[in-house]
């Protein structure tokens, strides 16, 4: 079941609850952050039952083929402006703007999945669209489409707090290196420039990966070979760079050090003094 900071959502198309309370804190939890941690809400998480509503049927409209039983996103408009002349206010439990709401919305609309129009003229057309769907679209795709959004929920909570974490762990890199990491171990360089190193043998080569000052003031982070830092005295400015240290998991010299430490597989060597 995916839990929810709020008030639960209520299911549609599933018998069973998909949300539960407080699920935000929980996912922060479990990835090793403090439940409370400030964590913004992803752009892909809807904020409140009438945006999941919208979502919603825009997933449903967006799935269409077979799954659907509409192979084509024409057949998709004929079968709601079929569906819509008994879908007014005559019809029991109609709330009155079913039949308008299919006119208002463009093949574009149908088509391609996405909702136009102010945000609760949005949520008219998309609970429209729900209804056509419980009418003329088996009931187990919809399971399967709801349940689906549901765990897309979940995993974008989950990416935005382990992107949190590693943030959280990048800050902490930078303000106390730590003398060792995955077989890496703090050098102690001698050069002004150099504000962390690190070494090891890194598949059969001596090498050295340091965040530094570069001429024009800028940090960098490189892998240079401990053949060439030594040659050059420790300094980084000088020395052949081997590679450069890249990174996608923040932004940042400490950020990219941290990253190429974690993840090449390397052999730990004696602590050097340069």
């Amino acid at each position: 079941m995916l839990p929810t900071a709020e008030v639960p959502f209520e299911p549609i198309f599933v018998e069973e609850p998909l949300l539960i309370p407080n699920y935000r804190e929980a996912i922060i939890s479990n990835v090793g952050l403090p439940f409370y941690a400030d964590v913004d809400r992803p752009d892909e998480v809807p904020a409140d039952e009438q945006e999941r509503t919208i979502d919603l049927a825009e997933r449903i409209l967006r799935a269409g083929g077979v799954r659907t039983g509409f192979g084509h996103h024409e057949e998709v408009r004929t079968s709601m402006e079929s569906w819509a002349p008994d879908a007014d206010e005559d019809r029991d439990a109609g709330p009155g703007y079913w039949r308008s709401s299919v006119l208002l919305m463009s093949p574009r609309e149908m088509n391609f999945g996405q909702l136009d129009g102010e945000p609760e003229e949005k949520h008219k057309k998309a609970k429209t669209v729900l209804a056509w769907a419980e009418d003329c679209i088996d009931t187990e795709v919809l399971q399967e489409i709801e349940r689906s959004q549901a765990d897309d929920i979940k995993q974008a909570w989950r990416d935005a707090a382990e992107a949190e974490l590693t943030q959280r762990e990048i800050e902490q890199f930078a303000e106390e290196p730590p003398e060792e990491l995955d077989g890496w171990q703090r050098l102690d360089a001698g050069h002004d420039a150099v504000e962390v190193a690190y070494v090891a043998d890194n598949h059969g080569t001596p090498s050295v990966a340091a965040v530094f000052e570069a001429a024009d003031g800028e940090l960098k982070a490189h892998e240079f070979t401990l053949e060439a830092w030594e040659e050059n005295d420790g300094n980084p400015r000088e020395a052949r760079l081997n590679r450069y240290c890249v990174t996608t998991d923040g932004d940042g010299a400490y950020a990219c050090l941290r990253s190429h430490l974690l993840t090449f597989e390397v052999e730990p060597m004696e602590q050097l003094e340069v």
